[in-house]
């Protein structure tokens, strides 16, 4: 469970530099290359370092990579765009604890004990509670709906990528055996990155272009506001998620056996971003914030409780 808090500091970090990088550079576009930049970093350490290709499970983690860094990064980039970091990552996060703890349960039959069940809740109002009143300026309904809806598809994929990853290490276990989180990102980021980068094309040469005069407006402005260039973003974005963050979440993923629960603390991700869209998207916290951190805070202390005992 300490791997999965670390995961949530880390995905918190990357929905704010992946909101940055998708305003400045377009969604496709920005999730195309932060894959490309990780990519080639992850493949540095796991040929040199770790087990390349090796672990006899590329093709399941090639899979959970497709389904959830491609599919599920461009429908997260697009909610990003619509509907900010904070609201998107409430959306993607709670609802992929949800889904992936039945996928779970019917997948490998990890049914979640009540003490589970309860302090994951706990974690999800805390994180609903606190992440909701944050005000996101400018929206029209076709946004709010357009990016929530996104948002939904992005946390299902997710939670399916999630299980295909736990079902690797499974074999990995089964047959006796090794591969470290590091190649395993690796080899999960090979199927994303070619999704990613396949529909990225896809709509280059579907002619996205048809508004880049409003899009090229939209990216001058935000580029004026922003305090960093965007390719400072999409290497902050590559290195905080699917470098450290999704080898600490495979980290967690391998030693507990529902990944629902993991997912369950790295939701609190959405309360962690607030601080920092807090300066870069004007969304300030109320009081509502801080108990709703209180409330996740004693959920996640109740899981490690439960899990140190």
């Amino acid at each position: 469970m300490h791997a999965a808090l670390l995961t949530a500091l880390l995905f918190a970090l990357t929905g704010v530099c992946a909101t940055q990088s998708s305003r400045l550079l377009g969604a496709a576009r920005a999730n195309a290359w932060r894959l490309a930049v990780a990519l080639a970093m992850l493949a540095l350490w796991a040929h040199l370092f770790g087990a390349g290709l090796g672990g006899g499970v590329f093709g399941w983690l090639a899979l959970a990579g497709g389904i959830g860094f491609g599919l599920g990064g461009w429908c997260m980039f697009h909610a990003l765009r619509r509907i900010g970091s904070t609201l998107s990552l409430l959306i993607v996060e709670c609802a992929a604890a949800v889904i992936a703890s039945v996928i779970g349960w019917v997948w490998f039959g990890a049914a979640l004990t009540t003490r589970e069940m309860g302090f994951a809740a706990l974690i999800l109002v805390g994180v609903i509670a606190g992440a909701s009143p944050g005000p996101i300026p400018n929206l029209s309904r076709r946004q709010v709906l357009g990016g929530c809806s996104l948002a939904m598809v992005a946390a299902l994929f997710q939670a399916i990528s999630f299980n295909i990853s736990s079902h690797a290490f499974r074999l990995v276990r089964e047959t006796g055996g090794s591969l470290d989180a590091l190649s395993a990102a690796y080899q999960r980021l090979i199927g994303g990155a070619v999704v990613a980068i396949s529909i990225y094309a896809l709509f280059r040469w579907l002619g996205q272009a048809r508004s880049a005069s409003q899009s090229d407006k939209a990216r001058e402005l935000a580029r004026a506001q922003s305090p960093l260039p965007a390719p400072a973003w999409v290497a902050l974005n590559a290195l905080f998620g699917p470098v450290l963050g999704v080898t600490c979440m495979l980290w967690a993923i391998r030693v507990v056996d529902n990944p629902g629960l993991v997912q369950a603390v790295v939701a609190t991700s959405t309360l962690i971003t607030i601080p920092f869209a807090r300066a870069l998207e004007k969304a300030r916290p109320g009081l509502a914030y801080y108990i709703g951190c209180l409330l996740a805070l004693s959920g996640v202390a109740g899981l490690l409780w439960e899990f140190a005992g």
